[in-house]
């Protein structure tokens, strides 16, 4: 007897992440983690709490003390946090706590951005409005302020090109329709001048996605945040795992999270490597967009093959089969010195 599966979830083409090599030696700029270790803080805090936690008991299901430390700085109330595993957690509860599944609850993004939103869309059953972005700039489309959706994803940074978009876009996009939900989600937002802080405090119907497996260094221990009104924070709790944030992650996000200072100077190495890259991909030949993100993407023809040749030099990029991407690889801003190393592979193969 076979077991019937949701039919949603049989005809769903699964999100692949970025490969994660095993064993060998990869200068690895495929999933735009951070080159940097975590700060010092991060690694005392980790050692104490194994030392000193009883980690055959249950973490705070609520990760109060994580979300307080994130609520004081950001200039709102604890309830006002959400803390999950990873944001995608926090996107994926998104589409599960507000949408039904009906042609009436649709989900709009840009094309291109983040595919996980596609995929979670097909899990739910929700219908997607994609707007493609105008070339060169990318530029944020018309028709998308008005777009008769339920909820809009804008990824701010968007990758995988890196474009941020202003204050006043956000604030035309989330005035448009009240009743409409605005995800702003900020992963990239700390190699970036800007953030939707000051919009998501205006507008209701505005929440803030961040993560820390970028700017913190902590891709492994699996956190997110969602900043929004208390109703949606309220929301987003009916729905999420019991104990969904390990107490070690729960530790180690809240010291990351204080080291602000070291991790503002990292940001600034990352962004300073980011225009150091740009520049002498385009000095190669390759059309590479402004980035705001913790990665480029760089055009040129035979892209594929391009990213096939890095591998076989064990320099993993991330090359994607969408047609309006094909013609390009992203790559994650690495230190100088893998950065030159790919350089120096690049001038060898093309």
């Amino acid at each position: 007897m076979t077991i019937r599966v949701n039919p949603l979830i049989e005809a769903l083409a699964p999100y692949i992440p970025g490969e994660q090599p095993q064993g060998e030696r990869f200068i690895k700029l495929n999933t735009n983690e951070n080159p940097y270790p975590p700060a010092p803080e991060v690694t005392e805090a980790l050692t104490d709490a194994i030392q000193n936690c009883s980690l055959q008991k249950y973490p705070d299901p609520m990760a109060l003390s994580l979300r307080t430390a994130v609520a004081e700085s950001c200039g709102l109330q604890a309830d006002q946090v959400f803390a999950g595993n990873g944001s995608d957690e926090v996107l994926r509860l998104v589409f599960q706590v507000f949408l039904d599944g009906t042609d009436q609850e649709k989900v709009g993004i840009l094309e291109p951005t983040y595919s996980l939103y596609s995929t979670l869309a097909e899990m739910v059953g929700a219908p997607v409005l994609s707007f493609p972005t105008a070339w060169p700039e990318h530029s944020f489309p018309e028709e998308a302020i008005k777009a008769p959706v339920k909820v809009f994803f804008l990824a701010n940074p968007n990758p995988p090109l890196g474009v941020q978009y202003d204050e006043e876009l956000l604030e035309r996009l989330a005035s448009y329709d009240r009743r409409r939900l605005i995800v702003v989600d900020e992963a990239y937002v700390a190699f970036a001048p800007l953030n939707a802080l000051a919009v998501m405090k205006r507008h209701k119907n505005v929440m803030i996605t961040r993560t820390f497996s970028k700017s913190f260094s902590l891709a492994g221990m699996r956190v997110g945040l969602a900043l929004a009104s208390r109703d949606i924070i309220a929301q987003l709790n009916k729905a999420k795992d019991s104990y969904n944030l390990n107490a070690l992650s729960q530790v180690a996000a809240e010291s990351a999270w204080r080291a602000d200072a070291y991790y503002a100077g990292r940001s600034r190495v990352i962004v300073e490597n980011r225009q150091f890259l740009a520049d002498q991909l385009r000095l190669r030949g390759f059309v590479v967009p402004e980035s705001r993100g913790n990665f480029v993407f760089a055009r040129r023809t035979n892209a594929e093959e391009l990213y096939q040749a890095l591998k076989r030099e064990k320099i993993l990029v991330r090359w994607f089969s969408a047609p309006s991407l094909r013609d390009g690889v992203r790559i994650t801003i690495g230190t100088r010195e893998e950065l030159n190393e790919l350089l120096t592979a690049i001038d060898r193969l093309v």
